[in-house]
Protein backbone atom coordinates (compact mmCIF):
# COMPACT_ATOMS: atom_id res chain seq x y z
CA UNK A 1 0.00 0.00 0.00
CA UNK A 2 0.72 4.10 -0.70
CA UNK A 3 1.58 5.56 2.60
CA UNK A 4 -0.67 9.07 2.79
CA UNK A 5 0.22 11.63 4.84
CA UNK A 6 -2.31 14.69 5.35
CA UNK A 7 -1.02 18.04 6.56
CA UNK A 8 -3.56 20.34 8.33
CA UNK A 9 -1.59 24.10 8.07
CA UNK A 10 -4.56 25.71 10.21
CA UNK A 11 -4.48 23.09 12.91
CA UNK A 12 -1.83 23.98 15.48
CA UNK A 13 -0.15 22.05 17.98
CA UNK A 14 1.86 25.02 19.26
CA UNK A 15 5.49 26.43 18.66
CA UNK A 16 8.30 23.92 18.87
CA UNK A 17 10.45 25.55 22.28
CA UNK A 18 13.88 25.50 20.55
CA UNK A 19 15.02 23.59 24.11
CA UNK A 20 13.92 20.48 22.44
CA UNK A 21 16.69 20.19 20.57
CA UNK A 22 18.93 20.51 23.83
CA UNK A 23 22.16 18.28 24.70
CA UNK A 24 23.54 17.21 28.07
CA UNK A 25 27.07 16.90 28.90
CA UNK A 26 28.09 14.95 32.29
CA UNK A 27 31.60 14.69 33.98
CA UNK A 28 31.32 10.65 32.59
CA UNK A 29 34.01 9.13 30.85
CA UNK A 30 35.41 10.74 27.65
CA UNK A 31 32.56 13.54 27.79
CA UNK A 32 34.19 15.95 28.89
CA UNK A 33 38.12 15.36 29.24
CA UNK A 34 39.02 14.12 25.48
CA UNK A 35 35.75 15.03 24.18
CA UNK A 36 35.14 18.39 24.89
CA UNK A 37 37.82 19.76 27.23
CA UNK A 38 41.17 19.43 25.53
CA UNK A 39 43.00 21.98 27.41
CA UNK A 40 44.88 25.10 26.16
CA UNK A 41 47.92 24.13 26.13
CA UNK A 42 47.10 21.34 23.91
CA UNK A 43 48.26 20.91 20.56
CA UNK A 44 44.86 20.37 19.46
CA UNK A 45 43.32 23.45 17.90
CA UNK A 46 40.91 24.45 20.85
CA UNK A 47 38.89 28.01 22.09
CA UNK A 48 39.40 28.21 25.49
CA UNK A 49 40.46 25.00 26.07
CA UNK A 50 37.50 23.52 23.84
CA UNK A 51 37.82 21.46 21.09
CA UNK A 52 37.89 23.89 18.25
CA UNK A 53 36.11 21.35 15.25
CA UNK A 54 33.64 20.43 17.90
CA UNK A 55 32.81 23.84 18.71
CA UNK A 56 31.80 24.62 15.26
CA UNK A 57 30.32 21.71 13.97
CA UNK A 58 27.89 22.06 17.09
CA UNK A 59 27.67 25.62 16.86
CA UNK A 60 26.02 24.63 13.01
CA UNK A 61 23.26 22.97 14.40
CA UNK A 62 21.69 25.82 16.72
CA UNK A 63 22.18 23.36 20.68
CA UNK A 64 19.69 25.98 21.89
CA UNK A 65 20.24 24.71 25.65
CA UNK A 66 22.75 22.16 27.67
CA UNK A 67 22.19 20.42 30.88
CA UNK A 68 25.61 19.95 33.31
CA UNK A 69 27.07 18.53 34.93
CA UNK A 70 25.15 15.59 35.12
CA UNK A 71 23.54 13.28 35.48
CA UNK A 72 24.82 10.83 38.52
CA UNK A 73 27.91 13.54 38.76
CA UNK A 74 25.89 16.33 39.79
CA UNK A 75 24.93 14.26 43.13
CA UNK A 76 28.36 14.28 45.06
CA UNK A 77 29.41 17.08 42.75
CA UNK A 78 30.51 20.50 44.79
CA UNK A 79 30.44 23.73 42.85
CA UNK A 80 33.27 25.24 44.70
CA UNK A 81 35.66 22.53 43.68
CA UNK A 82 35.51 24.06 40.19
CA UNK A 83 36.10 27.69 40.63
CA UNK A 84 38.97 29.57 41.37
CA UNK A 85 42.93 29.14 39.64
CA UNK A 86 42.87 25.86 38.16
CA UNK A 87 46.25 24.89 39.47
CA UNK A 88 44.33 25.32 42.70
CA UNK A 89 41.73 23.54 42.22
CA UNK A 90 41.36 19.39 44.35
CA UNK A 91 41.13 16.44 42.70
CA UNK A 92 37.94 14.62 43.76
CA UNK A 93 36.51 11.16 43.88
CA UNK A 94 34.05 11.06 40.74
CA UNK A 95 30.81 9.37 40.93
CA UNK A 96 31.90 6.84 38.29
CA UNK A 97 35.01 6.10 39.56
CA UNK A 98 34.14 2.74 41.04
CA UNK A 99 33.44 1.99 37.20
CA UNK A 100 36.35 3.16 34.89
CA UNK A 101 38.73 4.75 38.03
CA UNK A 102 38.68 8.11 36.77
CA UNK A 103 39.29 10.44 39.43
CA UNK A 104 37.46 14.43 38.91
CA UNK A 105 40.36 17.03 38.13
CA UNK A 106 37.85 20.29 38.45
CA UNK A 107 39.89 21.85 35.37
CA UNK A 108 35.79 22.13 34.02
CA UNK A 109 33.91 23.95 36.14
CA UNK A 110 31.26 26.79 36.07
CA UNK A 111 33.10 29.43 34.54
CA UNK A 112 34.77 26.86 31.87
CA UNK A 113 31.19 25.55 31.08
CA UNK A 114 29.58 29.07 30.67
CA UNK A 115 32.41 29.97 28.18
CA UNK A 116 31.35 26.50 25.97
CA UNK A 117 28.00 27.72 25.77
CA UNK A 118 28.74 31.10 25.00
CA UNK A 119 31.08 29.86 22.39
CA UNK A 120 28.03 27.59 20.53
CA UNK A 121 25.23 30.52 21.48
CA UNK A 122 23.34 27.80 24.14
CA UNK A 123 21.52 28.80 27.51
CA UNK A 124 23.17 26.61 30.19
CA UNK A 125 21.06 23.88 32.08
CA UNK A 126 22.38 23.39 35.66
CA UNK A 127 21.86 20.24 37.69
CA UNK A 128 22.08 21.26 41.38
CA UNK A 129 23.26 18.53 43.78
CA UNK A 130 20.29 18.03 46.45
CA UNK A 131 21.33 14.94 47.64
CA UNK A 132 24.85 15.65 49.05
CA UNK A 133 25.15 19.24 49.91
CA UNK A 134 22.85 21.98 51.54
CA UNK A 135 19.92 24.01 50.45
CA UNK A 136 21.51 27.04 51.38
CA UNK A 137 24.78 25.56 49.23
CA UNK A 138 22.76 25.11 45.99
CA UNK A 139 20.66 28.94 46.79
CA UNK A 140 24.74 30.07 46.88
CA UNK A 141 25.51 28.57 43.45
CA UNK A 142 22.68 30.59 42.16
CA UNK A 143 23.92 33.91 43.74
CA UNK A 144 27.44 33.22 42.82
CA UNK A 145 26.35 32.75 38.90
CA UNK A 146 23.51 35.49 38.76
CA UNK A 147 23.63 38.51 41.35
CA UNK A 148 25.25 41.92 39.77
CA UNK A 149 28.55 43.20 39.51
CA UNK A 150 29.49 44.15 42.85
CA UNK A 151 26.96 43.27 44.73
CA UNK A 152 27.33 40.81 47.15
CA UNK A 153 30.37 38.64 48.62
CA UNK A 154 29.71 35.98 45.94
CA UNK A 155 28.97 37.77 43.26
CA UNK A 156 32.59 39.87 43.89
CA UNK A 157 34.61 36.27 44.08
CA UNK A 158 32.73 35.45 40.86
CA UNK A 159 34.69 38.86 39.50
CA UNK A 160 38.03 37.74 40.90
CA UNK A 161 37.35 34.60 39.63
CA UNK A 162 37.28 36.54 35.97
CA UNK A 163 33.57 37.23 35.50
CA UNK A 164 32.64 40.42 36.60
CA UNK A 165 29.34 39.94 34.38
CA UNK A 166 26.73 37.45 35.95
CA UNK A 167 25.97 34.58 33.99
CA UNK A 168 22.33 34.79 34.13
CA UNK A 169 21.98 31.24 34.62
CA UNK A 170 18.03 30.98 33.77
CA UNK A 171 17.56 26.99 33.91
CA UNK A 172 17.90 25.25 37.15
CA UNK A 173 17.47 21.48 37.53
CA UNK A 174 16.85 20.61 41.66
CA UNK A 175 17.98 17.18 42.02
CA UNK A 176 18.75 14.39 39.63
CA UNK A 177 17.36 10.65 39.47
CA UNK A 178 16.23 11.28 42.91
CA UNK A 179 14.70 7.79 43.04
CA UNK A 180 17.84 5.81 42.27
CA UNK A 181 21.65 7.43 42.81
CA UNK A 182 20.39 10.57 43.61
CA UNK A 183 19.61 9.28 46.86
CA UNK A 184 16.66 6.71 46.91
CA UNK A 185 13.88 8.76 48.12
CA UNK A 186 10.30 8.62 47.93
CA UNK A 187 8.53 10.90 46.10
CA UNK A 188 7.38 12.21 49.40
CA UNK A 189 10.96 12.38 50.51
CA UNK A 190 12.08 14.43 47.42
CA UNK A 191 8.87 17.03 46.86
CA UNK A 192 10.06 17.94 50.52
CA UNK A 193 13.96 18.76 49.57
CA UNK A 194 12.31 20.38 46.23
CA UNK A 195 10.18 22.67 48.26
CA UNK A 196 12.55 23.75 49.96
CA UNK A 197 14.99 24.74 47.38
CA UNK A 198 12.44 26.53 45.69
CA UNK A 199 11.24 28.95 48.17
CA UNK A 200 14.73 29.57 49.45
CA UNK A 201 16.19 30.32 46.05
CA UNK A 202 13.27 32.47 45.39
CA UNK A 203 15.63 35.27 46.76
CA UNK A 204 18.56 35.01 44.59
CA UNK A 205 16.75 35.73 41.47
CA UNK A 206 12.79 35.96 40.11
CA UNK A 207 13.29 34.80 36.69
CA UNK A 208 14.59 31.37 37.21
CA UNK A 209 13.12 28.37 36.01
CA UNK A 210 12.99 25.41 38.19
CA UNK A 211 12.87 21.81 37.39
CA UNK A 212 12.08 19.21 39.21
CA UNK A 213 12.85 15.50 39.51
CA UNK A 214 10.13 13.09 37.85
CA UNK A 215 10.27 8.96 37.09
CA UNK A 216 11.79 6.94 34.64
CA UNK A 217 9.97 5.02 32.43
CA UNK A 218 9.45 2.17 34.41
CA UNK A 219 8.43 4.06 37.66
CA UNK A 220 5.15 6.28 36.33
CA UNK A 221 3.28 6.19 39.78
CA UNK A 222 6.59 8.53 41.50
CA UNK A 223 4.71 11.53 39.48
CA UNK A 224 1.18 10.90 41.08
CA UNK A 225 2.64 10.88 44.61
CA UNK A 226 5.20 13.76 43.60
CA UNK A 227 1.96 16.01 43.01
CA UNK A 228 -0.07 15.17 45.62
CA UNK A 229 2.56 16.17 48.28
CA UNK A 230 3.95 19.43 46.15
CA UNK A 231 0.36 20.74 45.76
CA UNK A 232 -0.16 20.99 49.50
CA UNK A 233 2.14 23.75 49.91
CA UNK A 234 1.13 25.07 46.26
CA UNK A 235 -2.54 25.77 47.31
CA UNK A 236 -1.80 28.12 49.84
CA UNK A 237 0.82 30.10 47.46
CA UNK A 238 4.06 28.62 50.04
CA UNK A 239 6.41 27.08 47.14
CA UNK A 240 8.04 28.44 43.96
CA UNK A 241 6.72 28.16 40.86
CA UNK A 242 7.86 25.14 38.85
CA UNK A 243 8.62 25.60 35.37
CA UNK A 244 9.59 22.11 34.17
CA UNK A 245 8.93 18.36 35.28
CA UNK A 246 12.11 16.30 34.14
CA UNK A 247 11.47 12.83 32.50
CA UNK A 248 14.06 10.46 31.64
CA UNK A 249 13.79 7.44 28.70
CA UNK A 250 16.68 5.28 27.77
CA UNK A 251 15.67 2.65 24.87
CA UNK A 252 18.05 0.42 27.44
CA UNK A 253 19.83 -2.55 25.38
CA UNK A 254 21.12 -4.59 27.50
CA UNK A 255 21.67 -7.50 24.69
CA UNK A 256 18.27 -8.64 23.91
CA UNK A 257 18.62 -6.10 20.81
CA UNK A 258 22.48 -7.41 19.54
CA UNK A 259 24.77 -4.78 20.00
CA UNK A 260 25.79 -1.51 18.42
CA UNK A 261 26.98 -3.30 14.67
CA UNK A 262 25.35 -7.17 15.26
CA UNK A 263 21.42 -7.04 15.18
CA UNK A 264 18.58 -8.69 13.47
CA UNK A 265 15.85 -7.57 12.12
CA UNK A 266 13.30 -8.29 14.61
CA UNK A 267 16.16 -6.71 17.01
CA UNK A 268 15.82 -3.32 14.82
CA UNK A 269 11.93 -3.30 15.53
CA UNK A 270 12.42 -3.98 18.79
CA UNK A 271 14.81 -0.84 19.19
CA UNK A 272 12.37 0.88 17.41
CA UNK A 273 8.80 -0.19 18.82
CA UNK A 274 10.26 1.04 22.27
CA UNK A 275 11.48 4.03 21.58
CA UNK A 276 8.05 4.71 20.07
CA UNK A 277 6.48 4.25 23.71
CA UNK A 278 7.70 7.54 24.57
CA UNK A 279 4.90 9.10 23.23
CA UNK A 280 2.35 7.13 25.79
CA UNK A 281 5.05 7.98 28.25
CA UNK A 282 5.13 11.81 27.46
CA UNK A 283 1.53 11.76 27.08
CA UNK A 284 0.30 10.00 30.02
CA UNK A 285 2.77 11.88 32.83
CA UNK A 286 1.42 15.45 31.46
CA UNK A 287 -2.31 13.77 32.40
CA UNK A 288 -0.94 13.15 35.61
CA UNK A 289 0.11 16.52 36.07
CA UNK A 290 -2.51 18.35 34.75
CA UNK A 291 -5.12 16.10 36.72
CA UNK A 292 -3.43 16.95 40.51
CA UNK A 293 -2.90 20.91 39.02
CA UNK A 294 -4.91 22.00 36.41
CA UNK A 295 -4.46 25.12 36.81
CA UNK A 296 -0.39 25.41 36.12
CA UNK A 297 1.60 25.19 33.26
CA UNK A 298 4.28 23.22 34.05
CA UNK A 299 5.78 21.79 30.74
CA UNK A 300 8.00 18.32 30.09
CA UNK A 301 11.69 18.33 30.24
CA UNK A 302 12.86 14.93 28.80
CA UNK A 303 16.20 15.81 29.94
CA UNK A 304 17.83 12.80 29.50
CA UNK A 305 16.95 10.05 26.41
CA UNK A 306 18.51 7.76 23.47
CA UNK A 307 19.63 4.50 23.26
CA UNK A 308 21.85 3.18 25.73
CA UNK A 309 23.61 -0.23 25.20
CA UNK A 310 24.55 -1.73 28.16
CA UNK A 311 27.02 -4.53 26.98
CA UNK A 312 28.93 -5.77 30.05
CA UNK A 313 31.43 -2.63 29.53
CA UNK A 314 32.14 -3.72 26.29
CA UNK A 315 34.57 -1.14 24.91
CA UNK A 316 34.05 -0.84 21.22
CA UNK A 317 36.10 2.21 20.12
CA UNK A 318 40.11 3.05 20.57
CA UNK A 319 38.80 5.53 22.81
CA UNK A 320 37.96 3.31 25.37
CA UNK A 321 35.76 5.35 27.22
CA UNK A 322 32.83 4.38 29.85
CA UNK A 323 29.45 4.00 27.92
CA UNK A 324 30.91 4.68 24.71
CA UNK A 325 29.30 3.50 21.93
CA UNK A 326 28.83 3.58 17.98
CA UNK A 327 25.85 4.84 16.41
CA UNK A 328 24.49 3.64 13.07
CA UNK A 329 21.84 4.59 11.04
CA UNK A 330 19.41 2.41 14.01
CA UNK A 331 19.91 5.43 16.10
CA UNK A 332 19.83 7.86 13.47
CA UNK A 333 16.23 6.62 12.66
CA UNK A 334 14.90 6.36 16.43
CA UNK A 335 16.89 9.92 16.88
CA UNK A 336 14.48 10.77 13.96
CA UNK A 337 11.43 9.48 15.74
CA UNK A 338 11.85 10.71 18.89
CA UNK A 339 12.39 14.15 17.74
CA UNK A 340 8.60 13.69 15.71
CA UNK A 341 7.63 12.71 19.53
CA UNK A 342 8.77 15.70 20.51
CA UNK A 343 7.42 18.23 18.03
CA UNK A 344 4.30 16.33 17.60
CA UNK A 345 3.95 17.22 21.55
CA UNK A 346 5.33 20.55 21.65
CA UNK A 347 2.53 22.03 23.84
CA UNK A 348 3.78 19.60 26.39
CA UNK A 349 7.61 19.17 26.24
CA UNK A 350 9.40 22.14 26.89
CA UNK A 351 13.13 20.83 26.98
CA UNK A 352 14.67 18.15 25.96
CA UNK A 353 18.09 16.52 26.08
CA UNK A 354 19.83 13.89 24.38
CA UNK A 355 22.24 11.73 26.01
CA UNK A 356 25.45 12.59 25.66
CA UNK A 357 26.74 14.67 23.62
CA UNK A 358 30.40 13.20 22.94
CA UNK A 359 31.97 9.55 23.74
CA UNK A 360 29.05 8.51 25.52
CA UNK A 361 25.72 6.67 24.99
CA UNK A 362 23.74 8.44 22.15
CA UNK A 363 26.36 10.71 21.11
CA UNK A 364 26.11 13.34 18.33
CA UNK A 365 30.58 13.07 18.54
CA UNK A 366 33.04 10.41 18.78
CA UNK A 367 36.40 12.39 19.59
CA UNK A 368 39.91 11.51 20.61
CA UNK A 369 43.10 13.26 20.04
CA UNK A 370 43.08 14.94 17.08
CA UNK A 371 40.20 13.56 15.34
CA UNK A 372 36.52 14.38 15.87
CA UNK A 373 33.75 12.70 14.01
CA UNK A 374 30.07 13.82 13.38
CA UNK A 375 27.79 10.42 13.82
CA UNK A 376 24.38 9.51 12.01
CA UNK A 377 22.42 11.63 14.70
CA UNK A 378 24.23 14.75 14.00
CA UNK A 379 23.16 14.93 10.96
CA UNK A 380 19.10 14.04 12.20
CA UNK A 381 19.52 17.42 14.82
CA UNK A 382 21.42 19.43 11.53
CA UNK A 383 18.22 18.29 9.23
CA UNK A 384 15.73 18.89 12.17
CA UNK A 385 16.95 22.08 13.20
CA UNK A 386 14.00 23.84 10.56
CA UNK A 387 11.52 23.50 13.64
CA UNK A 388 13.03 25.64 16.00
CA UNK A 389 10.40 28.14 16.80
CA UNK A 390 8.08 26.98 13.93
CA UNK A 391 4.62 26.19 14.62
CA UNK A 392 3.69 22.78 14.68
CA UNK A 393 0.97 21.04 12.51
CA UNK A 394 -1.49 18.39 12.74
CA UNK A 395 -0.26 15.59 10.27
CA UNK A 396 -2.39 12.12 9.94
CA UNK A 397 -0.27 9.03 8.78
CA UNK A 398 -1.74 6.30 7.08
CA UNK A 399 0.97 3.69 6.41
CA UNK A 400 1.09 -0.19 6.48
CA UNK A 401 1.91 -2.11 9.88
CA UNK A 402 5.53 -3.92 10.46
CA UNK A 403 4.49 -7.30 12.23
CA UNK A 404 7.73 -9.03 13.70
CA UNK A 405 8.26 -11.56 15.86
CA UNK A 406 10.52 -11.01 19.14
CA UNK A 407 11.27 -13.35 21.83
CA UNK A 408 8.39 -15.55 20.92
CA UNK A 409 5.50 -12.40 20.72
CA UNK A 410 4.25 -11.09 17.67
CA UNK A 411 4.28 -7.15 17.70
CA UNK A 412 3.28 -4.58 15.52
CA UNK A 413 4.38 -0.84 14.93
CA UNK A 414 3.83 1.73 12.33
CA UNK A 415 6.13 2.19 9.08
CA UNK A 416 6.45 5.61 9.19
CA UNK A 417 7.19 8.60 11.70
CA UNK A 418 6.58 12.21 10.72
CA UNK A 419 6.22 15.59 12.05
CA UNK A 420 5.64 19.20 10.03
CA UNK A 421 6.16 22.72 10.91
CA UNK A 422 5.65 25.87 9.35
CA UNK A 423 6.90 29.07 9.99
CA UNK A 424 7.45 32.46 7.19
CA UNK A 425 5.90 30.82 4.18
CA UNK A 426 7.95 27.61 4.94
CA UNK A 427 6.90 24.32 5.07
CA UNK A 428 8.98 21.34 7.33
CA UNK A 429 8.17 17.94 7.46
CA UNK A 430 10.64 15.59 8.83
CA UNK A 431 10.27 11.39 8.07
CA UNK A 432 11.75 8.38 9.52
CA UNK A 433 11.66 5.10 7.77
CA UNK A 434 11.28 2.15 10.24
CA UNK A 435 11.25 -0.11 7.59
CA UNK A 436 14.87 -2.10 7.42
CA UNK A 437 13.88 -3.48 3.70
CA UNK A 438 11.68 -1.56 1.69
CA UNK A 439 11.73 2.01 0.07
CA UNK A 440 8.22 3.84 0.86
CA UNK A 441 6.34 5.80 -1.69
CA UNK A 442 4.54 8.62 0.07
CA UNK A 443 2.03 10.57 -1.22
CA UNK A 444 1.27 14.43 1.05
CA UNK A 445 -2.44 15.66 1.15
CA UNK A 446 -2.13 19.13 1.89
CA UNK A 447 -5.05 20.65 3.60
CA UNK A 448 -5.76 24.93 3.99
CA UNK A 449 -3.15 26.05 1.21
CA UNK A 450 -0.85 24.93 -1.43
CA UNK A 451 2.77 24.70 -2.68
CA UNK A 452 4.07 27.39 -4.67
CA UNK A 453 7.62 26.43 -6.14
CA UNK A 454 10.06 23.35 -6.26
CA UNK A 455 11.06 22.22 -2.80
CA UNK A 456 14.07 20.40 -1.55
CA UNK A 457 14.01 16.65 -0.32
CA UNK A 458 17.20 16.15 2.25
CA UNK A 459 18.12 12.12 2.83
CA UNK A 460 19.74 10.47 5.20
CA UNK A 461 20.47 6.89 4.60
CA UNK A 462 23.18 3.93 3.86
CA UNK A 463 23.15 0.94 1.46
CA UNK A 464 23.68 -1.05 4.78
CA UNK A 465 21.79 0.35 8.17
CA UNK A 466 24.04 -0.94 9.88
CA UNK A 467 26.56 1.79 8.25
CA UNK A 468 27.75 4.90 10.96
CA UNK A 469 30.72 7.03 10.87
CA UNK A 470 34.13 5.96 12.61
CA UNK A 471 37.24 7.77 12.98
CA UNK A 472 38.35 5.39 9.68
CA UNK A 473 35.55 6.34 7.64
CA UNK A 474 34.07 9.90 9.20
CA UNK A 475 31.89 10.75 6.18
CA UNK A 476 30.56 7.59 5.71
CA UNK A 477 27.08 8.18 6.09
CA UNK A 478 25.97 12.10 5.15
CA UNK A 479 22.99 13.59 4.24
CA UNK A 480 22.02 14.08 0.38
CA UNK A 481 20.00 17.09 -0.95
CA UNK A 482 17.92 16.61 -4.23
CA UNK A 483 14.95 18.72 -5.89
CA UNK A 484 11.25 18.13 -5.94
CA UNK A 485 8.61 19.33 -7.54
CA UNK A 486 5.14 19.14 -6.23
CA UNK A 487 1.67 20.46 -8.27
CA UNK A 488 -1.00 22.30 -5.96
CA UNK A 489 -1.82 20.53 -3.03
CA UNK A 490 -0.21 17.07 -4.27
CA UNK A 491 3.15 16.10 -3.74
CA UNK A 492 4.61 12.51 -4.04
CA UNK A 493 7.86 11.16 -3.08
CA UNK A 494 10.17 7.90 -2.82
CA UNK A 495 11.86 7.78 0.67
CA UNK A 496 14.81 4.67 1.25
CA UNK A 497 14.52 2.22 3.55
CA UNK A 498 15.92 2.77 7.55
CA UNK A 499 16.36 6.61 6.61
CA UNK A 500 15.60 10.15 7.92
CA UNK A 501 14.09 12.55 5.58
CA UNK A 502 13.86 16.52 5.65
CA UNK A 503 10.94 17.94 3.16
CA UNK A 504 10.90 21.67 2.76
CA UNK A 505 8.38 23.32 1.20
CA UNK A 506 7.73 27.01 -0.15
CA UNK A 507 3.90 27.45 1.04
CA UNK A 508 1.14 30.19 0.09
CA UNK A 509 0.66 32.37 2.45
CA UNK A 510 -2.92 33.44 1.15
CA UNK A 511 -4.04 29.71 1.31
CA UNK A 512 -2.98 29.76 4.82
CA UNK A 513 -4.97 32.88 5.67
CA UNK A 514 -8.25 30.84 4.63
Amino acid sequence: MMTTIDIWLNEEIGRINPNIYGHFIEHLGGVVYDGIWVGEDSEIPNIKGFRQELIEKLKEINPSVIRWPGGCFAETYNWRDGIGPSEKRPTTVNWWYMNDGKLESNQVGTHEFIDFCNLVNAEPYFAVNATTTTVLEARNWIEYCNMMQGTTTLAQEREKNGSPEPFNVKYWGLGNENWGGGGCMTPEDYCHIYRKYGIISKSVGQDLQFIACGPYEDIPEWTAKFFDKYKEMYTVGRVAPMFGYSLHYYVTNTGRMGTELTYSDAQWYEMMRVGLDMEPFIQSQYEMIRAAMPETSIGLVVDEWGVWHQQNGRHPLPGNYLFEQMSTMREAVLAALSLNIFNNHCDKVVMANVAQLVNCIHSLFLAKGNACVATTSYYVFDMYKIHQNATSLKTEVNCKSITYIFEGKTYDIPSISCSASFRDGILAVTLANLTVDEDQEIMFNLHGGQYTSTGTMVVLSSYNHKNGNSFEEPYKVTPVEQNISPVGVELTVTIPKASVVLLTLDVSSSAVDE
